[in-house]
């Protein structure tokens, strides 16, 4: 009886223990008839995050993609990429530019484990949106999260929808309501 018990208590505790991972999606839509261009930043755990992720459309994504992890040295980024997109309106065509935002270019550094996006729109040649992050670089600082900027054709300014740090990251399996 006290080796089943000994082997019970050993398998339970060696059973791997799973970390919550939360996954971001950045993202933009063209809307032709409300003549505007939507950027969007979401997130959600585990395996929300995961169907989150499968289930993206063609002008979405991971913001761990937009990176090149150095060759040398797997740990660190080597450069970081961007993904252009336009989106036709009635007052012309508008650019958008998206890019991957680190905490740190060191993987295993402080914030290494931190990613966000960045964005950029242009009409022709001029910016509508400077290069705007959704989330800022402090992995530390709670900072209000942009989950979504409208940006209407006609020399509108762009609306921006911020959330509170701790909404944006609330776990709904974490039992607060």
């Amino acid at each position: 009886m006290k080796v089943v018990i000994a082997m019970c208590m050993f398998m339970v505790s060696t059973t791997p223990a799973h970390a919550d991972f939360f996954h971001k999606l950045v993202g933009y839509e063209c809307d032709t008839k409300a003549n505007s261009v939507i950027l969007t930043y979401s997130g959600a755990y585990n395996e929300a995050g995961g169907k989150m992720i499968k289930g993206k459309g063609r002008r979405q994504w991971d913001p761990w993609s937009l990176i090149v992890k150095d060759k040398k040295n797997k740990n660190h980024i080597g450069s970081l990429k961007t993904v252009h997109g336009q989106c036709r309106l009635r007052d012309g065509i508008y650019s958008i530019t998206i890019g991957a935002l680190p905490g740190n270019a060191n993987l295993q550094g402080k914030c290494g484990g931190f990613m966000s996006a960045w964005a950029e729109v242009r009409r022709d040649s001029a910016i509508v949106l400077p290069r705007h992050a959704f989330e800022y670089g402090d992995c530390h600082v709670a900072q209000p999260v942009t989950t979504r900027i409208v940006i209407e054709g006609g020399g509108k300014e762009p609306v921006i929808t911020t959330v509170p740090w701790d909404r944006f990251y609330e776990n709904p399996g974490d039992g607060k309501e």
